[in-house]
């Protein structure tokens, strides 16, 4: 699959320079990689579709205001959102320097004035900072995401999680553990192996 075929494939309008930062994120990725060992994915499809194409799977769920993306290593899903919708504060937390200087390059490459870069274990962030959205594609399982997220998601916003097979069994366990919360389940489209979905949570008015 071809980057513009993958855009094309998930419904996604795109300029000339949203296109040219992701071949830049792209092929800045597989040099960092021989160097530095930022992700395990080391071939030009890989890239595409583990990180780039499945970070914007869920671009129907994003919406104008404030996203963290937790757990984001290198930057993913946070760096192609933050290219895709310029009307979002991104904030992206991470406690592995090392790859977060993969992130503070394509910010300055692209020229994301929306990202933001902290590193920190998200447990360190103080709560005083509050998000609309809050998205995870690895971070953890469902019920230990709604744990260490949700004191820093606004009333009506949302926790977004990236999840594989396993996404409902996750809601059902999570559900016993959380009944201040609210569970839906989207299919996302379809690029890795498996079937990637949503889990949109969030919590009941009081």
């Amino acid at each position: 699959m071809h980057l513009v075929d993958g855009l094309n494939h998930l419904g996604l309008a795109y300029s000339k320079n949203q296109l040219v930062c992701l071949q830049t994120i792209l092929h800045e990725h597989l040099k960092w990689n021989k160097v530095y060992n930022i992700s395990a994915h080391r071939d030009e499809k890989s890239v595409l579709i583990y990180q780039i194409l499945d970070s914007l799977t869920p671009h129907d769920f994003i919406r104008q205001g404030r996203l963290l993306d937790v757990g984001s290593g290198p930057g993913f899903t946070g760096l192609p959102l933050a290219l895709f919708f310029p009307n979002t504060h991104v904030t992206i937390v991470d406690s592995n320097d090392k790859k977060l200087a993969f992130s503070r390059h394509i910010k300055a490459l692209c020229n994301l004035g929306n990202l933001q870069i902290v590193h920190k274990r998200i447990q360190e962030l103080p709560t005083t900072q509050q998000f609309d959205q809050i998205i995870s594609r690895a971070f953890t399982h469902l019920s230990g995401m709604i744990e260490s997220t949700l004191a820093f998601l606004e009333p009506n916003g949302e926790i977004l999680a990236m999840k594989g097979a396993q996404a409902e069994s996750e809601i059902v366990d999570a559900q016993s553990t959380h009944d201040n919360c609210m569970f839906q389940l989207h299919k996302l489209p379809h690029v890795v192996d498996e079937q990637r979905m949503l889990a949109v949570v969030k919590q009941r008015s009081e």
